[in-house]
């Protein structure tokens, strides 16, 4: 259907993928707008710029078939970031753009329009949380669980920032076991599990093992087990500190929360306990998050 209307191009920014949707000023993502650019995180400058160009100027082509123009833009990404600047502050990856504003890469292709920047676990939870969970709970955490740990956290429906526009609680370098909590509730920790369990097979994709444990292996079931029982006892304490009222689920790995909620639960038994569930569409929770951002509807 022609529109003839202002657009927002929302962007999930990751290291290997850019993850894009065009969304109405009413703050819906349109079905057929969903864009997906290859970015090199570890590559040079420009070729990461030209990953974002390229997104931009396919954006902008998308709009205009439907008879509408992008009028602001929106972007997660991981930290650390100055996100009012606009300016990648990571070394981990996307070193080569340290320093450097990228909000020029957009507005070269789409114009002098406004450009946002927030955290991606802060654009998970904007775009998770419901107007109902708002009315019943008061204080909300969200945990991003895939290649990495993320957290966030609102408090009588305002996002807990710290002063750089990143999570206030901060939970992936927190001590855990002899090492930090993202070692034991990520990606790798559920491949590292299945690897010494079983040592001489080949390594399953995540999605797979979660397969075969849905089928009754007991290696993987096993695997998901620790995985929660890890992941419970991380977050214990920091649900008990701020008193949580609702825990949400977010990332690759929630898709499969019901092969660890149990262990999880089971581990953060005590004087306090949230409401757990995995987020109704994790894999979109991000962009519509950083829609309600710039449109500060939540």
């Amino acid at each position: 259907m022609k529109m003839n209307k202002s657009l927002i191009l929302a962007v999930d920014a990751g290291g290997t993928f850019l993850k894009a949707a065009l969304a109405s000023e009413e703050g819906v993502l349109l079905p057929d707008s969903f864009l997906k650019v290859a970015v090199n995180s570890d590559g040079t400058a420009e070729e990461i710029s030209a990953s974002y160009r390229n997104l931009a100027a396919q954006a902008k082509d998308a709009a205009t078939q439907l008879g509408a123009s992008v009028t602001a833009v929106s972007v997660c990404i991981p930290g650390p970031f100055r996100y009012a600047e606009g300016v990648c502050a990571m070394t981990h990856k996307y070193a080569a753009i340290f320093g450097l504003p990228m909000r020029p890469w957009f507005q070269e292709i789409l114009g002098e329009i406004p450009i946002k920047f927030l955290h991606d676990s802060t654009a998970f939870l904007l775009g998770a949380v419901s107007g109902e969970d708002r009315m019943h709970y008061s204080r909300i955490a969200g945990t991003i669980i895939g290649t990495g740990l993320g957290f966030a956290s609102m408090f009588d429906g305002k996002i807990f920032q710290n002063p750089q526009g990143g999570p206030g609680i901060s939970i992936f370098a927190r001590p855990f076991r002899g090492s930090i909590a993202e070692d034991y509730a990520s990606k790798r920790a559920l491949e590292q599990n299945y690897r010494r369990l079983r040592p001489d097979a080949p390594l399953p994709s995540v999605a797979d093992i979660a397969g075969m444990a849905r089928k009754g292996d007991a290696v993987s079931r096993q695997v998901f087990e620790e995985f929660g029982t890890a992941l419970g006892e991380i977050l214990k304490d920091i649900c008990i500190e701020n008193r949580f009222e609702l825990l949400l689920l977010g990332g690759a790995i929630s898709k499969s929360a019901e092969l660890f909620l149990p262990a999880m639960k089971k581990a953060m038994y005590g004087e306090w306990i949230p409401q757990i569930r995995p987020a109704e569409d994790p894999d979109n929770a991000p962009l519509l998050g950083t829609v309600r951002a710039i449109l500060q509807t939540y």
